[in-house]
């Protein structure tokens, strides 16, 4: 399959696949609205909007819609994110959400950034604060898979941090040294795996030339594997308000593709989510 290189071409591949089921909570708003009309008019989504007497209500029924094989996909619309993620874990009932037991709940973004060749995508900037070791793995595991959706056949992860240098002044670099030593031994799959790294030497093989890093990355990454989600989420915002990035958003570890979108995203984003999500589904 040819690598996707932007969202125009996802909605082109979409367009040729079965359409994707989709059930979308409470999308009342007007961007919601705008993005499932223009989705259903190109063919590729059937869309069905959930508005019941609350959000909880609405949340809860999306979710079995879901979990039942009625819906392929959840769109999330104008309702908070922590309902919307209350229904999924389920804390009360695991069999009736949409992250099983023993699953890492995880936040990835899809990039169009105006200066880079080919989509980015980065984790985690919306839900898991401090990453474990276990779930650095895990956000590494679904970002390749979300990749292979993209026709990425081998997918440059870059570890990324404030340093190239392993060090015990941080711990994190570590657990990226073993990380990277997994990826060497196979453990990813066809993926290549590198860091402690920064953000520049990760996307610009001249910048990482001039410092004397050779990494196999060669400043073409197509993954960016934040430290935390600090990083993560001041990184989204400041390529979202100093640049012209498109974006698409979505959950990773469910049973089903979720879009998480803000309830002040653009059409245009949420339009991008919900192409996103919908090919996921049908990779």
């Amino acid at each position: 399959m040819e690598q996707i290189r932007n969202f125009d071409e996802i909605a082109e591949r979409l367009k040729s696949l079965k359409p994707c089921k989709v059930v979308a909570v409470e999308a009342t708003d007007e961007h919601s609205l705008e993005a499932i009309e223009r989705a259903t008019k190109e063919g590729w989504a059937d869309i069905q909007v959930v508005h019941l007497d609350t959000v909880e209500a609405s949340a809860r029924e999306a979710i079995r819609m879901a979990r039942h094989g009625e819906a392929e996909v959840v769109m999330k619309g104008i309702l908070n994110t922590d309902v919307l993620l209350r229904a999924i874990i389920n804390k009360e009932n695991r069999d009736e959400g949409l992250l099983p037991e023993g699953r890492v709940l995880s936040h990835v973004s899809a990039m169009k950034v105006p200066s880079y060749h080919k989509l980015l995508f980065m984790t985690d900037p919306a839900v898991i604060p401090n990453p474990t070791f276990d779930q650095r793995v895990a956000q590494i595991r679904y970002s390749i898979n979300l990749c292979r959706a993209y026709g990425i056949t081998q997918p440059r992860i870059a570890l990324l941090h404030c340093t190239e240098k392993v060090s015990p002044k941080f711990p994190i670099t570590l657990d990226y040294e073993k990380l990277v030593e997994m990826g060497r031994n196979g453990e990813f799959g066809e993926a290549i795996i590198d860091g402690p790294t920064d953000l520049k030497c990760a996307v610009d093989k001249e910048s990482a030339d001039i410092k004397g890093i050779h990494s196999p990355l060669e400043g073409n990454a197509d993954v960016l594997i934040m430290p935390d989600i600090e990083a993560g989420n001041v990184f989204y915002k400041a390529m979202t308000a100093f640049t012209q990035t498109r974006l698409a958003v979505g959950l990773q570890g469910t049973i089903r593709p979720v879009t998480l979108t803000s309830r002040s995203d653009s059409a245009e984003t949420k339009y991008n989510s919900l192409a996103m999500a919908c090919l996921q589904a049908r990779s």
